[in-house]
């Protein structure tokens, strides 16, 4: 059987792609739990502890909360690693979905913003005591 590779915080970083100050709040939040202990009390890690910070920093990348991504780790409780999948996939189908209406209401009031932009544009050069009965912006927004 091979001897598994413990490796120390600053290792555990440079190959995930995060600061130290990351590791250690990512410990805080309870998204990380060092592997192994030396007698002197110093923290190390295992390549299971380095691919789940990865994951974490691509979980964040994509918008995710650190709670959402708490939910998704946490499935590692499930009794086997399909569960686990299962759980991770519900979560993430869910959080495509929560994008894709974040997207729509934004497409929409970028819209609505495009409208206003325009009424707003015709008051610009309009003389309110002489605009005539047919002009646009006869209820004027501007005055």
């Amino acid at each position: 059987m091979e001897k598994e590779i413990a490796y120390q915080i600053s290792e555990i970083a440079k190959q995930s792609g995060v600061s130290l100050r990351t590791i250690r709040f990512y410990q805080q939040k309870g998204l990380i739990v060092p592997s192994l202990r030396t007698s002197g009390g110093m923290s190390l890690y295992s390549q299971k502890d380095v691919n789940r910070v990865k994951l974490i920093r691509r979980l964040k990348d994509s918008g995710m909360s650190l709670n959402r991504i708490l939910d998704i780790l946490n499935a590692d409780g499930e009794e086997d690693r399909k569960a686990r999948a299962e759980h991770t996939l519900k979560v993430l189908k869910l959080e495509v979905e929560n994008a894709a209406s974040l997207i729509a209401e934004l497409e929409r009031q970028s819209r609505e913003r495009k409208e206003i932009i325009s009424m707003v544009s015709q008051c610009l050069n309009c003389n309110i005591e002489v605009c005539p009965q047919e002009c646009p912006p006869r209820n004027h927004l501007i005055y």
